[in-house]
């Protein structure tokens, strides 16, 4: 009962959060009214709020859509043609909306079909020219900010003319000039020598996944090829403490049973029960078992920064600090005694045993791996300047 009136009262709310063909009307948002009015008017066709809402909506909207191709088409402007397009298109596509409401409904409103076809042909035509001789002519500066405007509009006559004359390798050509392209490298200035194969791993961050519109990342540089950007990953400080064993020494204790004996009075005599039986009690006993618990511990620590460079000045336009450590633990333990007096944590301990410590190189690597991830972070966050 509780459940389906929590329900009912949620329906209500969202019902009353909902707007209404009306509210979208008076703010002049006439299309969401006109889906409004013609969602409703599909339920119930005599709906007269909606009618109302609908004729006002359908009326308003046409003429503006109108005024605004007569506007275009007085200004003389080259670049109208993409908008008159789309005007005519969102004029089809409503009165096609409203076409499926029944006559007497379209006959109130004052409904009358317009053909669109060969207007919608003329301006689709119109518009693929001009922003298919505006982008050759934007691609001939060979600049990098025209050419990604041309891409746009190259792409414009993709979605209205899928095989434009040369239209796929003009948007070829753009993506190649509007693209940014960088250079992700590694400097080691830390005094310290890095394992051979540890700017291939590092190299190995996946740089690739950031790509994105208009920015390129390699992490291997290709020959005679120009980089607008450098990012260098500067290894300032490599740190490696000293293998370390580390003893703790404890005891565990426990009491345990050790058999029975006799209870005896006061003058040593057994004692009896009410039976007569001698008393027997429990005898126990405390046990023990020494512990030397044993921790292995090495640690690796890699700093530096992160830098941006603009290739065409020589200036590094940003720099972050990045910094990664990795630790080496292990824990293990040696008894000596009872070993039924341990702990249940001391005898987890046990299961552990010495484990070589990693060499250098490899807590370089390790440390490395998370440095990965760190440095992909921090340009996924600056990409912003290499645009």
């Amino acid at each position: 009962m509780k459940k389906a009136s929590y329900l009912f009262i949620l329906c209500l709310l969202l019902l009353s959060c909902s707007k209404s063909s009306l509210k979208y009307l008076q703010k002049g948002q006439y299309d969401n009214a006109i889906d409004k009015s013609v969602k409703e008017l599909l339920k119930d066709p005599q709906n007269s709020e909606e009618l109302s809402v609908l004729s006002q909506s359908y009326k308003i909207a046409n003429q503006r859509d109108n005024q605004k191709i007569e506007q275009l088409r007085l200004s003389g402007q080259p670049d109208i043609w993409d908008g008159i397009f789309n005007t005519y298109s969102l004029l089809q596509k409503r009165q096609e909306k409203v076409a499926r409401l029944n006559q007497n409904i379209l006959n109130y409103i004052g409904y009358q079909y317009v053909n669109y076809n060969n207007e919608i042909a003329e301006a689709k035509k119109k518009a693929a020219e001009y922003f298919y001789v505006h982008a050759k002519k934007l691609l001939e500066s060979k600049d990098r900010f025209n050419a990604r405007i041309a891409y746009d509009e190259l792409q414009k006559i993709k979605s209205i003319f899928p095989n434009y004359k040369d239209t796929d390798e003009l948007i070829k050509t753009a993506y190649n000039i509007g693209n940014n392209y960088v250079l992700f490298k590694i400097v080691n200035n830390s005094q310290s020598i890095l394992p051979t194969s540890f700017e291939y791993e590092l190299a190995k961050t996946s740089i690739s996944e950031l790509n994105q519109k208009w920015i390129i990342f390699h992490t291997k540089a290709v020959d005679n090829f120009y980089y607008d950007y450098y990012i260098r990953l500067n290894i300032r400080m490599i740190d490696i403490s000293p293998e370390s064993l580390n003893q703790n020494n404890y005891t565990d204790t426990k009491r345990v049973s050790d058999g029975w004996q006799y209870l005896l009075d006061a003058n040593g005599n057994v004692k009896k029960d009410s039976l007569g039986n001698d008393i027997k009690i429990p005898k126990t006993k405390i046990i023990s078992c020494k512990v030397t618990e044993i921790q292995q511990y090495k640690a690796c620590a890699i700093a530096g920064t992160i830098d941006f460079i603009n290739n065409e000045t020589n200036q590094t336009i940003k720099s972050e600090p990045i910094r990664a450590e990795w630790f080496f633990k292990n824990f293990y333990a040696t008894t000596m005694g009872d070993l039924s007096a341990l702990s249940q944590e001391s005898t987890q301990k046990l299961q552990s045993t010495f484990k070589p410590f990693p060499t250098n190189g490899d807590m370089i690597m390790q440390t490395g791996n998370i440095m990965k991830g760190m440095a992909k972070d921090i340009i996924k966050r600056n990409a912003n300047l290499l645009k």
